[in-house]
């Protein structure tokens, strides 16, 4: 299989435009709402509880209430930046529909025709979301698009712009209709929140990467002295292998929560008043442990543990609250620019839609789940749309827009997690077989069949590289073959063999099914589609908690298909 394997060096950008690699952009990841009530509608908008758009796009179909707003023509004002700030907001759009955003610096950014944006939208009448980092210029700095996220992949980090005027932030459809809804916004500042009462004291012992503090102070004491800022380079001169450990007082300025974010390059941890905040963690420079937790305003004990190991060595803390940039609490040299980090990539060749499928075989570990699925295959098409099967199951786990796979925890290094990642925004689907024979349309699905129900049997390859997966299941066979089509990616399922009940391919489950149209169903509050044959009698029940869909598989002659298609 001819991979095109990118290997691609992510240079780390300067820290004060927005600390990308070494802390989070801002304190907190939660965005205080903003209620749609408080803005002001220009002609053409409308305050609404709901959208449906239909089938084809033509009409919103809103429905009473206050929690989105659905325009076009003339411009929303979403805000009026005075500082620094974040905004993230969802967005749906009918087909054809040119959404622009324009930002407080003067440019514009139109989602549908910018290349980078529109390859990773989900289809027309599906929610997405968009998280904007700006930061405001002035008379001696640009202002900066500090990073700007489609769906949660990234698509602008570190963008200069030019102009200094401050103008009000937007968003249009210059054509077709578009709505929008959980705006969320934080005004960001600099200012200090907390502060080191005197010098901070620290010893150093013999021996590194020490996993336990009680060990390790029972070490041989190297040195003993203060220091002013949380310095990893008190070390210097000591024997190569060592452990420090730090303590102080720390005030902090008001009441409140406060979130500590820890970067080290080896072992650390951290306690505040004798409690536990960041647990003993072996982590490389460049990825932060962090955690919030409430203090009083006043003096607090804090102790750091650190304990060189094999990694590049560096210590930083860092202390924010809600609408403030994490605040150093070491000095600068203490904590080293991580090193560029190579990202190991798997891409088809996107500028030929006749280019081979890539097809690779690893673990693969969803969200929330405590252990790898260690059958599954990733397929990516040169036309965008990419997707994982769990062949212990042949379930559709997941499906992406964008780039394809990241293989970095399965060829750098050891590659011993042996992990491969999405490079678009994921979208979860069913992580259970497509197809079962049932006793009849009431008998609940299988969380998961075993060896005696479901065996895999091989694949075969057509000339574009598109697999074709054979399988038994419960006295069928069963062929099973996914093309990438437009927005869509098109499953065709086909049984030969006399099964002992009637076969059903459950096409959707979710918390919520919403029929769009003949053949067309929303799931789980828009996050994709799912189409099927319009006339087929298809069964929408309630079972364990969530909703269904189930079609029957006639095999009355020895031999049934059945077709549908996941739409993202």
């Amino acid at each position: 299989m001819n991979k095109l394997v990118t290997l691609i060096i992510r240079q780390v950008a300067v820290l004060s435009l927005g600390w990308l690699l070494s802390v989070p952009l801002y304190a907190q990841s939660d965005l205080p709402p903003l209620a749609l009530s408080q803005l002001t509608k220009p002609a053409g908008w409308q305050l609404v509880g709901s959208v449906s758009p239909n089938a084809d796009g033509t009409s919103m179909q809103p429905k009473p209430g206050n929690t989105v707003l659905v325009g076009s023509s003339e411009p929303l004002t979403l805000l009026t930046p005075t500082a620094d700030f974040r905004l993230r907001f969802d967005v749906l759009m009918t087909p054809n529909a040119d959404v622009v955003l324009n930002l407080p610096s003067g440019q514009s950014i139109s989602l549908a025709h910018s290349q980078e944006i529109a390859r990773l939208l989900k289809a027309p009448g599906l929610w997405q979301t968009v998280d904007l980092w700006y930061k405001i210029g002035s008379s001696k700095e640009s202002a900066v698009l500090e990073k700007m996220a489609i769906n949660g992949v990234t698509v602008r980090e570190g963008q200069m712009l030019a102009g200094k005027a401050l103008s009000p932030l937007t968003l249009l459809a210059k054509s077709g209709n578009v709505a929008i809804r959980n705006v969320g916004y934080r005004v960001m500042t600099p200012r200090t929140v907390a502060q080191w009462v005197g010098p901070l004291s620290y010893t150093i012992v013999e021996g590194g990467y020490i996993q336990n503090p009680d060990d390790a102070a029972k070490k041989k004491v190297l040195k003993q002295d203060t220091t002013s800022l949380l310095n990893y380079e008190v070390s210097y001169g000591q024997p190569r292998q060592y452990t420090i450990f730090f303590t102080g007082k720390l005030n902090a300025l008001q009441a409140g929560d406060y979130r500590f974010d820890l970067n080290q390059g080896g072992l650390a941890a951290l306690w505040i008043d004798g409690k536990e905040v960041l647990p003993i963690n072996h982590l490389e420079l460049g990825m932060p442990n962090s955690n919030t937790i409430p203090l009083t305003a006043g003096p607090h004990d804090v102790k750091v543990y650190f304990s060189r190991s094999w990694f590049r060595p560096g210590l930083g803390l860092y202390v924010s609250q809600a609408g403030t940039r994490p605040q150093p609490l070491h000095a600068p040299t203490s904590l080293p620019e991580p090193d560029p980090v190579a990202v190991v990539s798997v891409n088809p060749d996107f500028n030929d839609a006749g280019n081979q499928i890539q097809r690779i075989r690893s673990f693969v570990q969803l969200p929330g789940e405590k252990t790898k699925r260690t059958h599954s295959m990733s397929v990516g098409s040169p036309v965008g749309l990419h997707y994982t099967v769990d062949l212990n199951q042949m379930a559709l786990i997941q499906a992406w827009k964008g780039d394809f796979a990241n293989t970095t925890e399965m060829w750098y290094e050891r590659g011993e997690p042996q992990l491969l990642a999405p490079l678009g925004a994921p979208v979860y689907l069913p992580a259970q077989t497509p197809l079962m024979v049932l006793t009849n349309d009431a008998t609940a699905w299988p969380d998961s069949v075993g060896e005696n129900v479901l065996q895999y049997k091989g694949l075969t390859i057509d000339k574009q590289g598109i697999p074709t997966l054979s399988y038994s299941l419960a006295g069928t066979t069963v062929t099973d073959a996914t093309r990438a089509e437009g927005n869509a990616l098109v499953r065709t399922l086909t049984l030969t063999g006399s099964p002992d009940g009637t076969p059903y391919c459950r096409v959707a489950a979710g918390t919520a099914l919403e029929e769009v149209g003949k053949g067309l169903y929303a799931v789980n509050d828009r996050s994709y589609f799912v189409r099927f044959d319009p006339k087929a009698k298809v069964k929408l029940r309630q079972s364990n908690g969530k909703q269904e869909l189930l079609l029957p598989v006639d095999t009355k002659n020895g031999a049934g298909s059945v077709q549908y298609s996941i739409v993202f």
